[in-house]
C-alpha cells in the first residue's frame, strides 16, 4: 500500500463544531498532522483493480480501491480504503456481497482523525505499525462555512458567496473557525481546504 502523495495534494476536508469543540478552532495557515476518516454515501463491487481518487463535488470525493475491515472500535467495526490515499472509517461497514481485500467504487466525504487511529490494529499490530504513512502533514489554505437558511446568516450575510455544491448549499469564505460563535457551535458546518506537505 503505496502511493504517490504529489499525484493529488490539495484536499478539501469536512469539519464541524462538535469536532472542534475538543480539538479547538483552526485558522487559515494552520500546520498539523492527521490521519483521515471517511463517511461512505455510496459503496459498491469495482470492476476495476486501479486505484483512483478525484472530486466530484465539493467536499465529495470518488475513489477506486481496496478495502479492508481490520478490526472493531468500540464494538463499531473498522475499515480501511486504499484508494491511492489512506482513510479510515470506524463507523462503516462492509456492505453484503463485499468481502475484504476487495476493490471497490466509493463515494464519501472525508474527516480529519481526531487521534483514533493510535488505537486501532490490524491483525493484531497496531494500524501505525501495518500503515506507517497512514497519518500526513497538512497546512489550511482556506476556510469554508455552510450558510443554511436559519444558520449562520446573521454573522455571514455579508460576505459573498464563495461556492455553491451540485445540491445547492452555500459556502462562504472566512479566515477560521470559531465554532462556539459560528452559527451556534454545535452546527457549525465548515470545509477546510489543505495542503498535503
Amino acid at each position: 500500500m503505496i502511493f504517490n502523495k504529489k499525484a493529488i495534494d490539495i484536499f478539501w476536508i469536512s469539519n464541524d463544531g462538535i469536532s472542534l469543540r475538543e480539538y479547538g478552532d483552526i485558522d487559515i495557515g494552520d500546520t498539523f498532522f492527521s490521519a483521515l476518516t471517511f463517511t461512505d454515501t455510496e459503496i459498491e463491487p469495482s470492476d476495476s483493480a486501479t486505484k483512483s481518487f478525484k472530486r466530484v463535488d465539493l467536499n465529495i470525493y470518488e475513489g477506486v480501491g481496496r478495502i479492508f475491515a481490520i478490526d472493531t472500535y468500540e464494538d463499531y467495526p473498522t475499515l480501511v480504503f486504499d484508494c491511492g490515499i489512506y482513510a479510515f472509517s470506524i463507523y462503516s461497514k462492509l456492505p453484503q456481497g463485499i468481502e475484504s481485500g476487495s476493490y471497490v467504487k466509493m463515494r464519501f466525504y472525508l474527516v480529519f482523525d481526531e487521534g483514533r487511529h493510535s488505537q486501532l490494529s490490524m491483525n493484531g499490530e497496531s494500524l501505525n505499525k501495518v500503515i506507517p504513512g497512514m497519518v500526513y502533514d497538512w497546512r489550511v489554505k482556506d476556510v469554508l462555512i455552510l450558510i443554511e437558511e436559519e444558520n449562520g446568516k446573521k454573522n455571514f450575510a455579508h460576505l459573498p458567496v464563495a461556492y455553491t455544491s451540485s445540491t445547492g448549499k452555500i459556502y462562504r469564505r472566512i479566515s477560521g473557525t470559531n465554532y462556539e460563535e459560528d452559527c451556534d457551535g454545535y452546527d457549525a458546518e465548515y470545509i477546510l481546504i489543505c495542503e498535503m506537505l
